[in-house]
């Protein structure tokens, strides 16, 4: 009897504990940094080639407001886009793209415990920041670009500080050329994969 009160009790305070533990981190602020694997979706009818993705940085800050399972995020980043394009024997061309992302996103968390995996949607708008395109002129890169965001991320909560993990899909809605013609279409679009720590606002 006493063993089942004492177990009863050693759960009660762990559900409160983890429940003020997620009640903190409603709202909070953190960074994160991880890995961008991008390329270009591109539609040419006068020319074929097949491209490869662009490895590089992503990271930046964050700010999000839980209420309840439904949350906002806000996000300011900086990431590296592109690709490669391979021309046959012709040999290879990588265009770099590095942009200033200012990101919204809508969450819908689930409060496991010390734990909380969301699931999130949104739109980021992306500044062109630096080009290098060996097979397509800079000038004809547009400075801006509209993506879709996609993706989920999974916390954990340690009293003063929690951890994460975040996996996105962005898909680019703009083209990114500047072509009078429109025979030209290139879109970007890619993954990333971050780490990060966040700290909550009292």
């Amino acid at each position: 009897m006493r063993r089942s009160i004492l177990l009863a009790l050693t759960l009660s305070f762990m559900f409160v504990g983890s429940s003020q533990a997620q009640t903190i981190f409603d709202r909070a602020w953190g960074v994160k940094a991880g890995v961008s694997v991008a390329k270009a979706d591109i539609g040419d009818i006068g020319e074929t080639f097949d491209q490869s993705n662009r490895t590089g940085f992503a990271g930046g800050l964050f700010l999000h407001q839980y209420w309840g399972l439904v949350g906002a995020q806000a996000e300011v980043n900086y990431i590296q886009k592109g690709s490669k394009r391979s021309f046959g024997t012709e040999g290879e061309e990588e265009t770099k793209l590095d942009y200033l992302e200012l990101a919204g996103l809508l969450k819908v968390g689930i409060p496991l415990g010390i734990v909380r995996p969301s699931v999130f949607g949104g739109l980021g708008f992306d500044i062109k920041l630096s080009c290098n395109s060996p097979g397509e002129p800079c000038d004809d890169i547009r400075s801006t670009d509209w993506i879709g965001i996609f993706g989920g991320d999974f916390a954990v909560y340690l009293g003063s500080f929690s951890i994460f993990g975040d996996a996105r899909y962005n898909l680019g809605l703009s083209n990114i050329v500047d072509d009078p013609s429109g025979i030209l279409d290139v879109k970007n679009q890619g993954w990333t994969f971050q780490a990060g720590v966040g700290f909550p606002i009292r």
